[in-house]
């Protein structure tokens, strides 16, 4: 019985190694799946896909986009956050992930 459920998006499902490292290995995931100088349509696009939920954006701040996995007692959340130029390429893309435990 698994309909309904919530799991990491394949961006993040496979972090391998500790917890403490996955921050980096998601942003080089992330660097290297979305370089800079590619297409923001197609960030967004696989983002969406992945069930990322766009943030709103405050100022000048990067956009963000970002997925929520609430367990039992542990949180984790997953981010991209990217910037691009007028025409819509990317001049910097990266990811992070944090775990909040009870």
């Amino acid at each position: 019985m698994t309909a309904g459920v919530k799991t990491l998006p394949p961006l993040a499902a496979t972090l391998p190694g500790d917890e403490t490292d996955f921050s980096r290995e998601l942003d080089d995931r992330v660097q290297e799946r979305f370089p800079v100088g590619s297409d923001d349509k197609a960030l967004i696009a696989e983002l969406a896909a992945e069930r990322f939920v766009p943030e709103f954006r405050h100022g000048n701040d990067a956009n963000a986009s970002v997925f929520v996995w609430t367990g039992l007692l542990c949180t984790k959340i997953v981010r991209v956050t990217w910037r691009a130029d007028s025409s819509g390429v990317l001049t910097q893309v990266k990811g992070s992930y944090e775990s909040k435990c009870q």
